[in-house]
């Protein structure tokens, strides 16, 4: 200690007593931190190798449209391996559409319930709501078609649920309703809306006041 000053002895002294104090517990927490940023950054990595797999398996799948067999194991593979991906969710709604152009309603229901259960994006839901809400209107389903569009998660998708509700409301012969549901419609598009026109047109056949 004969090389340091008075006061440098003290600064020492203090350290020394602080790291014996506190030494052991920053050290930990370091090594804490480490240990879970590289945690962290492995799990991205992770993520983003999952992501990229399940890209490569939905484009896969969308060229074996015309071959179900195929198709059929593209989509469990995603399912299976790459279910939390947002590729699985497009994929099964993909499965719902074919399932249904093919005669399969029941299929197509099956697809769109699995999204409505799995989907982690809200818009994928609410456009699964919406195509299971049709094919129960098919299949003479109102009141379960009217309760999946009562409301959506999604603001952006409060029109479309609200027509949804008048359509089905018409096919239960609630004229009030589905004139109701229409305005309702009407009034959150914006007057360019590509669907404003024959919403008019379902409101105006009613001719409900």
């Amino acid at each position: 200690m004969a090389a340091f000053d008075l006061q440098e002895q003290e600064q020492i002294a203090e350290l020394k007593a602080w790291w014996q104090s506190w030494g052991k517990s920053l050290a930990t927490a370091i090594a804490t931190a480490l240990v879970l940023y590289a945690a962290w950054t492995g799990w991205q990595t992770w993520q983003k190798s999952q992501a990229a797999k399940a890209a490569d398996l939905y484009v896969q799948l969308q060229s074996q449209a015309m071959d179900q067999s195929k198709f059929d194991v593209t989509l469990a593979a995603l399912k299976n391996d790459y279910k939390s991906t947002p590729y699985t969710a497009r994929a099964a709604l993909a499965a719902a559409k074919l399932a249904y152009m093919k005669g399969n309603p029941a299929k197509a229901k099956e697809e769109l319930n699995w999204v409505i259960a799995n989907a982690k994006e809200v818009n994928l839901r609410d456009s699964a709501k919406l195509r299971l809400a049709a094919v129960l209107m098919d299949e003479q389903k109102l009141d379960e078609a009217l309760n999946l569009v009562k409301t959506p998660e999604e603001e952006s998708y409060s029109p479309l649920f609200a027509e949804m509700r008048g359509d089905v409301l018409l096919a239960k012969n609630d004229k009030a309703g589905a004139a109701d549901s229409y305005r309702q419609a009407i009034a959150k598009l914006p007057k360019d809306a590509p669907n404003l026109k024959l919403l008019e047109v379902k409101l105006d056949v009613l001719g409900v006041k």
